[in-house]
């Protein structure tokens, strides 16, 4: 579109272009420009005028909310571009009605795609931050609201429901609000959070009001604590054991600026430390001896940067893999308790005590809060399966191995038995009605199977766990997979594809890397509320 920037990005300044400032104008919400019309003495024209200026409306609005024009760009769009009337000057109310408009309406086709959607949603929220020192107004901490699902097509898509400024006591038990506008709430398989206490008690909250409006109860909703987290944490860790000593270093090296990410710091130490090993830094004009680096201090600078540069790799493995579905999470993490282990009896005492401080860290995130999760999806992944559960077991959880490969094997049977209830095949659907009336007769069932002479059919799950793994690649793509082999095994395909769409990380790729919330589209928080929310949500629907 000629005179029409593609990008999604949006810059410039709020302030200009169209903006509040034209409500001015006119007491009726209209610019002098659009009131001049009337002047227009032939009527049939004023006609053609007011139908062009709707139509015009309608483009404007439409571009705005796909984001293909930023809202403080439209009034340059508008003289720049042929394809609106040169007479088409908008008041900021009227622009911002008809973007209103265009959000209900892609609002109600969203709706309808979660509504008729047969499978399970997760959800994901997010915390974005806006600083600005002009307008303290706009400063402060928003929450991002989205769903996520793999399509019919096994396309894993991400739809944002609600976009706000966040309470400044922090999240609460309605924080989560903008999920009950949706009629979702049956559906909801996963809530992926921060790591916070605040935030496990949110999503404890939102478990209890899911489950109760959920048929079956051995369908729960799973909480996911955000992965790019752990990794955040343990690098900030490890920064803040040589706090002191990085001051140091700025004085003899000066660190380039850039965004907040603790990659940037890692790349700058590791140059100063570079510098330093050849010679090339110079302490003659620092103060005093003591405001200098010492030979020791040096070595643990570098022996953090090798540390850093080893969770790096993984991060960078991990996080830019597309898509980036959960099966991936477990191998990665293993590989990288794998290097920390290595690391916790190869290093020297001042950074075997900082790996064994991220071990346990990373410990505990596989143990107590994401084992299960984490485990069936990489059983799910046909080049893992349960062998590599067990692989992984015995090198990460030794005396308990036989115990957690048990409990992994148990919790997928459970919810492979609640899909085959509630998505019976057609030889199951007669079974399937005498299961959805007692879950005490399934469980006799089952037990009149095992001890029955005749061996029993084997399900999706035993076929598909009995057969072997698929070789190793890097490019595999588990959504493709799933995809053809769902005729296969029908019932355990629907579980994989819900299994699939469950986000183990509130950021990918670069947003990783972030040591403070990651920034808020600084061209948005300046609009109102509900302009705000509307622009943000249609921008990830069209």
């Amino acid at each position: 579109m000629s005179g029409v920037p593609e990008s999604n990005t949006v810059t410039g300044s709020a302030k200009n272009g169209i903006s509040d400032s034209t409500e001015e104008n006119s007491s009726s919400g209209h610019s002098k420009d659009v009131s001049s019309f009337s002047s227009v003495s032939d009527t049939k024209v004023k006609k053609v005028v007011e139908y062009d200026q709707q139509k015009d409306l309608r483009t404007l609005a439409e571009l705005i909310c796909s984001g293909a024009v930023q809202p403080e760009r439209a009034g340059d769009i508008i003289r720049s571009n042929s394809m609106f009337n040169p007479l088409f000057k908008p008041s900021f109310n009227e622009v911002e009605t008809k973007c209103m408009e265009v959000y209900e309406e892609k609002k109600m086709e969203t709706k309808k795609i979660l509504g008729d959607f047969d499978g399970q949603i997760s959800l994901s929220v997010d915390i974005l931050s806006f600083e600005n020192h002009v307008d303290p107004r706009c400063c402060g901490d928003y929450l991002c609201l989205s769903a996520h699902f793999v399509d019919e097509n096994w396309k894993l898509k991400k739809r944002v429901l609600c976009f706000s400024s966040r309470s400044v006591s922090g999240p609460s038990d309605d924080s989560l609000h903008g999920y009950e506008d949706w009629g979702i709430e049956s559906k909801i398989r996963a809530v992926t959070v921060n790591n916070g206490k605040c935030y496990k008690e949110m999503v404890e909250h939102v478990k209890r009001h899911i489950q109760e409006k959920k048929e079956f109860q051995l369908n729960p909703v799973f909480p996911v604590y955000c992965c790019g987290e752990i990794f955040r944490v343990m690098v900030q860790d490890a920064f803040d054991k040589i706090e002191d000593i990085v001051h140091k270093v700025q004085q003899v090296h000066s660190f380039k600026t850039s965004e907040p990410l603790w990659s940037t710091i890692w790349l700058n130490l590791q140059e100063a430390v570079k510098s330093w090993s050849t010679g090339e830094l110079s302490t003659k004009d620092v103060i005093g001896s003591n405001d200098v680096p010492s030979p020791e201090e040096w070595k643990k600078v570098e022996g953090v940067c090798k540390i850093i540069g080893s969770i790096d790799e993984v991060s960078e493995a991990l996080f830019y893999t597309t898509p980036l579905t959960p099966n991936v999470y477990l191998y990665h993490l293993h590989e990288l308790h794998g290097i920390l282990t290595k690391m916790s009896t190869d290093s020297e005492s001042f950074n075997r005590t900082i790996v064994k401080d991220m071990l346990k860290k990373l410990d505990e995130y596989l143990d107590n809060d994401m084992f299960l999760l984490l485990t069936m999806s990489a059983a799910l992944d046909p080049q893992f399966k349960m062998r590599y559960i067990e692989f992984f077991c015995s090198e990460v959880k030794r005396k308990d191995e036989k115990t957690q490969v048990a409990n992994v094997l148990w919790a997928m049977q459970k919810l492979f038995d609640d899909y085959v209830i509630r998505f019976p095949t057609e030889g199951e659907s007669c079974r399937s009605r005498r299961w959805k009336r007692s879950f005490r007769v399934v469980q006799d069932y089952q037990q009149f199977i095992r001890s029955n002479d005749h061996p029993a059919k084997k399900s999706d799950l035993d076929r598909y766990l009995e057969e072997p793994v698929l070789p190793w690649s890097p490019d595999f793509n588990a959504l493709s997979w799933w995809r053809t082999a769902g005729t296969a095994y029908p019932t355990l395909s629907r579980m994989a594809r819900d299994f699939l769409a469950m986000p183990m990380s509130l950021s990918t790729g670069n947003g990783v890397y972030y040591t403070v919330p990651k920034p808020a589209d600084d061209h948005l928080v300046w609009l109102k509320p509900g302009l705000m929310n509307a622009l943000m949500c249609t921008r990830s629907w069209v």
